[in-house]
């Protein structure tokens, strides 16, 4: 004997349920019920559009429940901002280091006498002639003894800003991608990052802070110590998001060549 359904066939929304989920973005559940097996037909159509569904189905009584983010659904996409001061371990040349530029600059060439030195050293042969200027010993020492025995680098820390925002699948926005390989100054940077427009979470004030009191290098000619900007990095995640990272590291890069500052630089903060 078949069942006797009540009530309307095909699939009937519920009203809306919308929440908020800082790391999915909004969060909309749509609930669908029918009479019988009507709202079985949505289960293919949301499993096409990569959506979550969850489905109870009876031959009395059928309950759909699909959820997403963003605009899958026709709602607006909210995206989630995280932010992360991080940092990379580089290798300088030794040459660079503050104290032999400082050296060299009081004492012009000695960087060269003391590689000259190195050189003769390595061929069995006494040094050479002008010696290093007595002046600079003890860091013109120093260099030729860590030189002799293969030292050629040390290393430092590099400071990196790291934004990562969480968006819909769909999102067509250009959210990343501008600016790319270009430098920006401390004060360019910030000006950015908290600018309640470009973002839904700008940079909060403690990383502001932090930022702000990283100790400024000396200047050198040509060079233009700020932020360059790589290129983002896009990963699927969960829930039909997408994963946005973009990294921004602070040195001092050669300006104008081979890199272009973001804006004339007014200063070197």
């Amino acid at each position: 004997m078949n069942p006797i359904i009540n009530g309307t066939a095909g699939p009937v929304l519920q009203p809306p349920r919308v929440r908020y989920d800082p790391t999915r973005g909004q969060v909309i559940s749509l609930e669908y019920e029918s009479a019988g097996v009507g709202v079985t037909s949505l289960a293919s159509l949301f499993q096409a559009a990569r959506i979550n569904y969850d489905l109870v189905s009876s031959g009395f009584k059928s309950r759909l429940i699909a959820e997403a983010t963003g605009s899958q659904l026709g709602y607006p996409d909210v995206s989630c901002d995280e932010w992360q001061i991080l940092a990379n371990e580089i290798q300088i040349d030794l040459r660079q280091h503050p104290d032999v530029l400082a050296m060299e600059e009081k004492y012009p060439g000695t960087i060269g006498r003391v590689a000259r030195d190195v050189q003769l050293y390595e061929q069995g042969l006494p040094p050479g002639n002008p010696p290093p200027d007595p002046g600079s010993i003890p860091t013109s020492d120093m260099l030729f003894y860590l030189l002799v025995t293969g030292s050629t680098h040390y290393d430092r820390s590099q400071y990196v800003l790291q934004h990562q925002v969480n968006v819909s699948n769909v999102y067509n926005g250009n959210i990343a991608d501008v600016n790319v390989e270009m430098i920006y100054t401390m004060n360019q940077l910030i000006a950015e990052v908290t600018n309640a427009a470009l973002w839904t979470f700008p940079l909060p004030p403690r990383l502001v802070r932090k930022l702000q009191a990283i100790p400024v290098p000396t200047p050198k000619n040509n060079f233009l110590w700020g932020w360059r900007k790589l290129a983002s990095k896009e990963i699927t995640t969960a829930s039909n998001r997408i994963s946005i990272s973009t990294e921004y590291w602070l040195e001092q890069w050669g300006c104008p060549l081979p890199y272009k500052s973001v804006g004339p630089p007014t200063d070197q903060q």
